[in-house]
């Protein structure tokens, strides 16, 4: 698997990501038995744009970087992963659902892709 084509699936997954938490408020709310707000609603908003525009970047990148530029930005998107990675490992350990362990392990195998591929 080539290293662009791992970027744009990486940004494809964060698009779908994005999309479902700008429309998805209201599912969020019912998938973890909360009490639907105006709150919760934008939060999922604010956090989908985010989904979004990493993806574009992650889209984007790939045009705009030579492969040895984009080889050597690996270990800075690695972190990235680590980041976007912590929060759906913790929830999957505190509660583990099926969508939280599916999320979990879609995050840590990117990762792991993305550091193979830096090796």
């Amino acid at each position: 698997m080539s290293l662009k084509l791992l970027f744009k699936i990486f940004a494809g997954l964060q698009l779908i990501q994005g999309i479902l938490f700008l429309f998805g408020g209201s599912m969020i709310s019912e998938m973890n038995f909360w009490e639907h707000s105006i709150g919760i609603t934008t939060l999922a908003e604010h956090h989908g744009a985010g989904c979004v525009c990493i993806a574009i970047l992650f889209w984007m990148l790939p045009i705009w970087l030579s492969d040895q530029q984009l080889k050597e930005s690996v270990p800075a998107v690695i972190g990235i992963q680590v980041i976007l990675a912590i929060m759906p490992v913790y929830h999957a350990a505190v509660d583990p659902s099926e969508l939280r362990v599916a999320l979990s392990c879609y995050s840590l195998c990117v990762s792991f892709l993305f550091l193979k591929r830096c090796t």
